[in-house]
């Protein structure tokens, strides 16, 4: 295939050399000015990213980059990443190496997306976060330089383009995110199809979806197309990288993130469930279907059925709409316009949409736009262009709180014309097989999310209220006369006493990561910066500086208020140390690191139940406090976390995995009779007992994975 040929090639099949489209019309129809209007919008948009984004992310760590150096600086120094998905832990690890000042999270992020930091690591978080971001512009330009070889298009043309994706682009820049280098893998996964080479194209493909789920979607194309070579490049490619994944950073990270992260991530809560602005059909029918008591209290019906039936037919006709454009004439151009509309399906698809996503439709709005250009289909060409301004516009406050989806609506509107200019406007109804399918899809599709929101009120009721300002609550412990908590407040965790009502911030010099109390009026919590201690939080003079006790973390208090059981650890590995709060001895070592604990609880005797072994599959082991004799509870199954033993040292509560989700569980221990108190596919963690019948826990139903709420239930008899 020669040189004239490739330029103009939007992907040759197996059987099909492409055909050149001539460019002599696009160069004819170029009016004279035209060049130097488009330097000027070159100029204006490429000062206002320099200004905007550019500068302000050369000098602050304030993004989500802090949230993949963290786990790679971890894996330098040799700390497991299997606990790499849990807030409080990740947060106490930056804490620990001083990454950045504020809030970081890993999940849900695949392991594998660490390895392109892991070279940056060895930098401080500033300079590397420099290096990523001069990378970011080095893919931006081998993005459009590939795309130069396979369009029509100029480099004025190009650059113009890419910085027409103003917000995402400016986003991505802004708080060094990796969507540019997606773009890159997308752009030369299309070179390579252009050019034949199948195999390399689903390489590509495989790289951009081990970084991010979601490109994943892209078998679709190879599976409808029959590209076997595609599909083979793409499976041995993911197995490749993830087998790479698994020999750096073990089994275990990968096993919670199969189990849990994933499973959870497909709920499509993850963040802001309720948040129009989000820009994802799953938001917008869990805004106008579901009902939350705090973040989404009048939705427009509540009615999980149609919630459940509106996101089945969205995904049904948005797949096979797609299936059906890419089966008409195989044409280059019609294969291309099938490329360019894969970018939005897979954002339409997504169960959040970030603004800076849409970086990827660079890609859509400059394959699309050429071919259009190039056939002669001018005006849809503009339309192209004009949906992918709006779609990458930063819109006025006042239109955005007006209208939020316009985002959603452009990309579904961009998603439509290319499809239409592919061939599917000009096509019949559906046949009765694809009717078939389609009724069979919404079906299957339907139950499965009636399934996922079952039960998703089931403790709506018993929750308690919460500040207005925080996004996470969670370790609920009871005090005299209330309840504290730990708050993800916007720059940090801080402890909350909720008294009659009425909501007590606890003044900290660090992060409070847990908290443990007793009813007769003691808290203790952890105190994290550079180290991690247990301090008591004085409840007479609330305010008072805290007294610390010794260093440690993830306290719990008996209910009695004499034993302190907590973890220190180092590494990774983790180790129980018990305390006599009556004493001043100093705490002993009551588990080794050898067992991996993960949690405790503490009896009124000092014996100690803890939650351990691998973070994918925990089990619960008793410590007796005389003998320090260390055994098994088989008779409560694991996968189990959070223990937490009554008052009277007969019962205990705790989570148990299923299916993905963790689910609040009381068990007697003479008898190993159980009582599941949840039921929903969300989480419920955390519990601990404010009196012989009543339970707090923290729950996330309806709220996003992880971002939980405080319950309080009522036992049965």
């Amino acid at each position: 295939m020669n040189l004239m040929e490739s330029r103009h090639c939007p992907e040759a099949s197996e059987t099909e050399t492409a055909k050149p489209v001539s460019t002599l019309r696009v160069a004819r129809q170029e009016a004279g000015w035209l060049p130097a209007v488009e330097w000027f919008a070159v100029a204006f948009l490429a000062a206002a990213l320099i200004g905007h984004s550019l500068v302000p992310a050369w000098g602050s760590l304030k993004s989500e980059f802090p949230n993949y150096y963290l786990a790679a600086e971890l894996y330098h120094r040799g700390i497991p990443l299997d606990r790499v998905y849990e807030w409080t832990w990740f947060q106490r690890q930056n804490d620990h190496w001083g990454v950045r000042d504020g809030l970081v999270s890993f999940a849900p992020n695949p392991p594998p997306s660490v390895m392109p930091l892991l070279p940056l690591a060895r930098l401080q978080p500033i300079s590397a976060k420099r290096v990523w971001l001069l990378g970011s512009l080095l893919f931006l330009a081998l993005s459009l330089g590939t795309l130069r070889q396979v369009t029509s298009q100029s480099w004025r043309r190009l650059i113009l383009l890419s910085l027409l994706c103003a917000r995402p682009l400016s986003d991505d820049l802004l708080f060094a995110r990796p969507y540019v280098f997606l773009l890159l893998l997308i752009s030369a996964a299309y070179y390579a199809a252009c050019r034949e080479r199948y195999g390399v194209s689903g390489t590509m493909w495989s790289a951009a979806a081990v970084m991010k789920i979601f490109p994943a979607l892209s078998v679709l194309l190879f599976l409808r197309a029959r590209n076997w070579r595609a599909l083979a490049g793409f499976l041995a490619g993911a197995t490749t990288l993830v087998a790479i994944s698994v020999v750096m950073f073990g089994v275990e990270v990968h096993q919670v993130f199969l189990r849990e992260i994933l499973s959870q991530a497909s709920r499509g809560d993850w963040l802001g469930p309720y948040v129009l602005s989000q820009n994802s059909f799953i938001t917008l029918w869990s805004r106008l279907f579901l009902l939350e008591p705090e973040l989404n209290a009048f939705p427009w019906i509540n009615s999980p059925t149609l919630y459940a039936l509106a996101l089945a037919l969205t995904v049904t006709v948005l797949i096979l709409a797609f299936l059906r454009s890419i089966t008409g004439e195989r044409t280059a151009p019609a294969r291309g316009l099938g490329w360019a509309a894969l970018v939005p399906l897979l954002l339409l698809l997504s169960t959040t949409t970030a603004a800076d996503q849409s970086c990827l439709l660079i890609f859509t709005a400059v394959v699309g736009f050429d071919i259009l250009l190039a056939t002669g289909n001018n005006k849809k060409a503009l339309a192209v262009l004009v949906l992918y301004v709006v779609a990458c516009a930063p819109m006025p406050g006042r239109i955005s709180n007006w209208f939020p989806l316009y985002r959603l609506a452009a990309t579904t509107a961009l998603y439509a014309l290319l499809l239409y200019s592919a061939g599917t406007g000009r096509r019949e109804l559906p046949t009765r097989l694809w009717l078939a399918a389609g009724l069979a899809m919404v079906a299957i599709l339907t139950l499965y999310n009636l399934h996922s929101v079952q039960d998703r009120a089931e403790d709506f009721s018993r929750r308690l209220p919460t500040p207005k300002n925080g996004y996470r609550f969670a370790n609920p412990v009871p005090v005299a006369e209330g309840v504290a908590f730990t708050e993800m407040q916007p720059t940090r965790y801080g402890a909350v006493v909720l008294t009659r009502g009425t909501f007590c911030q606890i003044p900290t010099s660090g992060d409070v990561l847990s908290v443990a109390g007793s009813p007769a009026g003691q808290l203790y919590a952890e105190l994290t910066t550079r180290k991690s201690f247990v301090v008591r939080l004085p409840m007479e003079h609330i305010g008072s500086v805290p007294q610390a006790l010794t260093e440690g973390q993830d306290p719990a208090l008996s209910f009695n208020g004499k034993w302190l059981a907590f973890i220190r650890e180092e590494q990774g590995r983790g180790t129980v140390w018990l305390l006599a709060t009556d004493s001043n001895d100093a705490p002993r070592t009551v588990l080794s690191s050898a067992y991996r604990p993960l949690d405790v609880t503490v009896t009124d005797n000092g014996d100690v139940i803890a939650a351990a072994g691998n973070v994918s599959d925990p089990h619960l082991l008793l410590v007796r406090h005389g003998s320090q004799e260390v055994t098994a509870l088989p008779a409560f199954p694991h996968p189990a976390r959070y223990p937490s033993i009554s008052p009277d040292g007969k019962r205990l509560a705790f989570s148990r995995r299923d299916r993905g989700s963790w689910h609040l569980v009381v068990g007697t221990l003479a008898t190993a009779y159980e009582q599941q108190l949840t039921h929903a596919a969300c989480n419920a963690v955390s519990p601990s007992w404010v009196n012989a019948r009543t339970l707090l826990y923290a729950t996330d139903c309806g709220r996003g994975v992880g971002l939980s709420a405080i319950a309080r239930v009522v036992l049965p008899n």
